[in-house]
């Protein structure tokens, strides 16, 4: 009679730690309601990527954060392009922030507290896949750019594109008027 409940306490103790460390690393996803649309955050905890995708009337993008590699892919519809560059890590959120940070969210339009400037740069990028599975099959058939990130003022962009990530990062794409 103690042989099944014994089996049953070995069985729970061996499957708690498994169990715990598959939830871990399972999607997460938020949709967060902001100024007439909507974003969804998408967070896969195994590969260390985050994906934000807008839909609005104003128009719709999606920004794929790969924090193993290191690199992040914009898709911008009305543009219908596909922008890449080196993640900023000291003005990104950390990956384990994420999830906090969609959570505090509220529903009224506020200015995100920190920006990161892109030119873009038309160039052929020639192994879309080294980039990841998810940005490979986002920018897969777009005009591709590569985005470089500048600092200070910048008298030479041409007209640029802002998209505010979270209520929390401003990401602005500007096409330098001297290379695309």
């Amino acid at each position: 009679m103690n042989l099944p409940i014994l089996t049953a306490v070995l069985l729970g103790l061996v499957l708690t730690p498994a169990l715990a460390d598959y939830h871990q690393q399972t999607d997460i996803s938020k949709k967060i309601s902001i100024g007439g649309g909507y974003q969804i955050m998408t967070i896969n905890r195994k590969w260390l990527v985050a994906s934000i995708e807008q839909k609005t009337t104003h128009g719709s993008w999606k920004t794929i954060w790969n924090y193993d590699t290191g690199f992040m892919a914009t898709k911008v519809l009305p543009e219908k392009a596909c922008y890449i560059s080196i993640m900023n890590r000291t003005e990104m959120p950390s990956f384990d922030a994420l999830p906090q940070l969609a959570a505090h969210i509220r529903n009224h339009q506020r200015s995100p507290t920190k920006e990161i400037t892109f030119t873009l740069v038309k160039k052929i990028i020639r192994d879309l896949e080294s980039y990841g599975p998810d940005t490979f099959s986002m920018c897969i058939g777009l005009t591709t750019y590569v985005a470089y990130e500048v600092h200070g003022p910048q008298f030479n962009l041409g007209s640029c594109i802002k998209l505010d990530v979270l209520q929390y990062l401003a990401l602005t794409y500007c096409h330098n008027n001297n290379y695309v």
